[in-house]
């Protein structure tokens, strides 16, 4: 017994209800396995699949904008900094600090070239003294 949604495509006994019921579905919207290879087809299915690699895209640059604000509010919470104006040396040394137990990781510039720096001005200014300017 064979049944057949046009009588060029008749059903085997063993076939399951809903795949009866899948081909004539297609056959009743005019589609067939052919038909999704038509244009209209792909072109919907193009812009289909773009639309999910933006959604994807956009959802790896949220998840690495959300792990850099982790990184620096992790970083924040354990150091800070303090900025100190050296007038003696006309210079700013910026310390970096660690908040927990107060100790200084680094400072820029060092406390070598500050003082390099406060020995320099101090020689120019033993000879600018020295020095009489006469017009």
């Amino acid at each position: 017994m064979t049944i057949g949604v046009n009588s060029d495509e008749p059903f085997k006994q063993n076939t399951s209800q809903a795949e009866q019921r899948q081909v004539i579905r297609t056959k009743t919207l005019g589609r067939t396995e052919g038909d999704v290879q038509n244009s209209e087809y792909k072109k919907i299915a193009k812009r289909i699949l773009r639309q999910e690699q933006e959604q994807e895209k956009k959802s790896d640059d949220d998840q690495a904008t959300e792990i850099k604000n982790k990184i620096l509010d992790r970083a924040s919470e354990r150091r800070h900094l303090k900025y100190e104006v050296i007038d003696d040396a006309d210079i700013v040394q910026i310390s970096v600090i660690n908040s927990g137990d107060g100790t200084v990781i680094r400072k820029v510039p060092p406390d070598k070239i500050v003082s390099f720096i406060r020995k320099v001005k101090e020689e120019n200014s033993k000879r600018n003294n020295k020095i009489d300017i006469r017009a």
